[in-house]
């Protein structure tokens, strides 16, 4: 059985999740961390791997009864690529993710840090600022987290307990799921195909996935309470990220720039205010965009053409 001192992770196999992980294990911390039944990594490496489904409340609020944690770090969600925007799994996870946070402050936990996203804030937002843009979910995905991010401040308040909500922008890198932009453009010039795009006019805030496991880490360790951003406070157009991509991997003549027409979903702008996060833990992004990009395509160059054994 765990005890005050253990950190949970939920979603510890997700692509942001496995760099928290690496870090929390890193420093020599007492892990917790589930897996889906059947997708435990075979090597423990000194993480304590309990698989669940956590999208069964009960076996989610039987699990925090059972480990008792300190602190719980919350990023299992859906988040399947063209699919998580709109799905009636978002619920699942909302109704999970409740029972657990009932549980944990039940079960005696004391800090609960969980994990949002930008489309809570919906709108055109060139600089959204917690407590003061508005939040405007207009995505079942948005909405969604919007509640679950409400239920767990609740939780906190009803229990005596304290918690987080860590609203994270456009985290990218190498591990990403194939079907977003950044792997998509590279893996399609790459193998020298067409890529057909919107007009890239859209204005992001692109983060490297391990500046976002380290800021999680760190608000971990604050007990940071309330919304804080994770972003890296600047403002990237679509076309800038591709065109990068391109400069660095070839194919800029591939791309094709408003073959596609824009989701009707997606806000002309959304970029992060990192003040708060700043001051909260002295954090700043350390991977610029191009750094960044280099690695992505590397890492895409390495899972296309894979070294044979022969030159291992």
């Amino acid at each position: 059985m765990a005890d005050g001192d253990t950190i949970l992770l939920t979603g510890a196999t997700g692509f942001v999740g496995r760099h928290v992980l690496s870090r929390l294990r890193d420093r020599g911390l007492a892990v917790v961390a589930t897996a889906s039944p059947g997708r435990a990594p075979e090597g423990r490496d000194g993480v304590d791997w309990r698989p669940v489904d956590l999208t069964d409340p009960q076996a989610a609020a039987g699990l925090m009864a059972e480990l008792r944690p300190g602190r719980w770090l919350h990023l299992a969600w859906i988040a399947t690529p063209g699919k998580f925007w709109s799905a009636p799994e978002n619920l699942h996870w909302l109704s999970a993710g409740a029972a657990m946070a009932e549980a944990f402050y039940a079960a005696g936990g004391r800090y609960a840090l969980g994990v949002g996203t930008c489309a809570e804030y919906g709108g055109d937002r060139a600089a959204c600022r917690e407590g003061e843009t508005p939040v405007e979910a207009d995505t079942v995905y948005g909405r969604a987290k919007v509640a679950m991010g409400a239920g767990l401040l609740a939780a906190a308040q009803a229990h005596g307990g304290r918690a987080g909500w860590a609203r994270l922008f456009f985290p990218y890198g190498p591990g990403e799921p194939p079907g977003r932009l950044i792997p998509s453009v590279i893996q399609a010039v790459l193998k020298g195909e067409v890529v057909e795009t919107t007009h890239g006019r859209q204005i992001r805030d692109f983060i490297y996935v391990e500046d976002v496991a380290e800021a999680l880490v760190r608000l971990l360790d604050a007990e940071a309470e309330g919304p804080v951003n994770v972003g890296s406070g600047v403002d990237t157009s679509l076309r800038q990220v591709i065109e990068t991509i391109t400069a660095i991997a070839g194919g800029a003549d591939l791309v094709r720039f408003g073959a596609r027409a824009a989701p009707a979903h997606e806000p002309p702008a959304l970029v992060a205010s990192v003040d708060r996060l700043r001051k909260v833990t002295g954090w700043q992004p350390r991977t610029g965009l191009r750094d960044g990009l280099e690695r992505c395509i590397a890492d895409w160059k390495t899972r296309l053409d894979p070294p044979s054994a022969a030159a291992q």
